[in-house]
């Protein structure tokens, strides 16, 4: 007898001040109202979504939903990844987030894309259609494992504010707000090689996706499908263009985009549209990879493009 398909939930309780588990009780009764199947696991320890499914078998399964910042579906991704019948799992299973977190830069980029307003209803609302699109990842090669991102990779600024600013995670999304404040008035330079060309930067950042959190627009010519990352950096010069670029990121108005898509930067720092590029760290700063720590290293990123099913116009 055949096994009904469902999906399969996973709620981090410690996730965005413990609101999670609140966002998942907003998008509950809109899958149950659309009779939607599904199977709850709340999250023990980390890695507890890794752990499950990388080993478990997901043959009843069509798609997987996150009710965490951007930490679980990483997670989930990379598990997902890691599996030897990762070709199959990627053509069979859809990704759905709830945003539960403080970031919340995945499930802002599918509301925007399918033009609804970033909230737990309108997210159940797209995975209780079912509608479905295919994005990209990108392909970080390092010395020791691959990784797949599905947002961003940060180095020196931005790194410092996502990973430096973990220990307010009680202040939900002001955290970065108010720890970026802080590391724009002292700032470091951080010196690293971009593509074999070693150069100081202030600034790295390199995107999938359009927002690298709900509130901010960081890379506005980004697209979930055009097979390409958004790289974005300012070398170690005047002061003031770091301050400058931080405070117009918030609406995307540090660029100008013309009708064929071609981006301006308004300022000094570089925009670029790449399918690959290497970035080997110098300075002993951590990467931010979608938000989770990795130690500082040599990465080749390689754009995947339409791999992955997401819940989304």
């Amino acid at each position: 007898m055949d096994i009904p398909k469902q999906l399969l939930v996973f709620v981090n309780p410690a996730s965005g001040k413990g609101h999670a588990v609140k966002e998942w009780n907003k998008a509950k009764p809109i899958l149950d109202k659309f009779n939607v199947k599904y199977q709850v696991i709340m999250t023990q320890y980390q890695n507890h979504c890794f752990d499950y499914l990388l080993k478990e078998d997901l043959s009843n399964i069509y798609g997987i939903v996150l009710v965490s910042g951007d930490g679980l579906p990483h997670e989930a991704i990379n598990a997902l990844y890691a599996r030897q019948d990762w070709e199959k799992i990627f053509q069979s299973i859809t990704i759905g987030v709830l945003p539960g977190g403080s970031g919340n830069a995945f499930a802002k980029t599918l509301t925007k894309q399918s033009q609804l307003e970033c909230n737990s209803e309108s997210c159940a609302l797209l995975i209780a259609k079912g509608i479905t699109r295919q994005m990209d990842l990108i392909l970080l090669e390092m010395p020791q494992k691959k990784v797949v991102s599905f947002l961003s990779l940060a180095y020196a600024f931005i790194s410092e504010v996502d990973l430096g600013s973990e220990s307010l995670r009680f202040l939900g999304g002001a955290r970065f707000d108010i720890y970026g404040t802080w590391r724009a008035l002292f700032q470091k330079k951080y010196s690293a090689k971009y593509n074999n060309q070693q150069m100081m930067f202030r600034y790295f950042l390199a995107q999938k996706i359009p927002y690298i959190s709900d509130n901010y627009l960081s890379a506005p010519a980004a697209k979930i499908d055009d097979g390409f990352i958004d790289v974005q950096y300012l070398e170690a010069g005047d002061w003031s263009q770091l301050v400058k670029l931080s405070l117009k990121q918030y609406d995307g108005s540090h660029v100008e985009i013309d009708e064929q898509g071609n981006v301006r930067p308004k300022g000094n720092w570089k925009y670029e549209k790449v399918k690959e590029y290497t970035f080997e760290p110098i300075t002993n700063c951590p990467l931010s990879i979608d938000g989770e720590r990795y130690p500082p290293q040599p990465v080749k990123a390689t754009v995947l493009n339409k791999i992955l099913k997401v819940f989304c116009y």
